[in-house]
């Protein structure tokens, strides 16, 4: 009834080290919490929020995503251009590709940061491998309009799932 003491802590510690693998594994190459430092993505996300960054995923417009930034810090911003695409900055308006983006996910809807800082109306197209990424809060943002493009290999992961606040809890739009 009573295993060997030794044969049983083996198995234990058989057990131990394969969980631990698995949940290195797990945070390594597929999923990795995080919390948002700054106000840079408001309203979307706020200082403390905690997420959940997918590691396995393929960028698209509009996708938040988590960086490294030139320092090593982290940084969190929403993708606007992707390679190949065409963007325009002026006036008030992001012309993504010929269109005008409609960015309900700003305060307001708008984007009039941009008539207030006219130095940053542009015009360009994002190179292979590479991101061109804005905050939600345009005015309180370190974002591609200081950084400049965000190399594919810098990524860390999309944010798909908010656990934190728990009012916010669930999956990512």
């Amino acid at each position: 009834m009573y295993e060997d003491p030794v044969k049983e802590m083996l198995i234990w510690m058989k057990v131990l080290l394969l969980t631990a693998l698995i949940i290195f594994g797990v945070r390594q190459f597929l999923f990795e919490p995080v919390i948002v430092e700054g106000g840079s993505m408001q309203p979307s996300y706020y200082e403390n929020d905690k997420l959940v960054l997918s590691k396995a995923t393929t960028i698209t417009n509009f996708d938040t995503i988590v960086f490294f930034a030139p320092d090593d810090s982290r940084f969190i911003k929403r993708v606007i251009g992707v390679p190949g695409d065409h963007i325009k900055m002026s006036g008030g308006e992001i012309i993504l590709n010929g269109q005008p983006l409609d960015e309900p996910y700003l305060d307001g809807g708008g984007n009039d940061e941009f008539t207030a800082q006219p130095q940053l109306a542009s015009e360009f197209s994002v190179p292979p491998d590479c991101y061109y990424v804005l905050g939600d809060n345009r005015s309180n943002s370190t974002d591609s309009r200081v950084l400049g493009f965000i190399q594919k290999q810098d990524v860390i992961g999309e944010v798909k799932f908010r656990f934190a606040p728990f009012r916010e809890f669930g999956f990512v739009e």
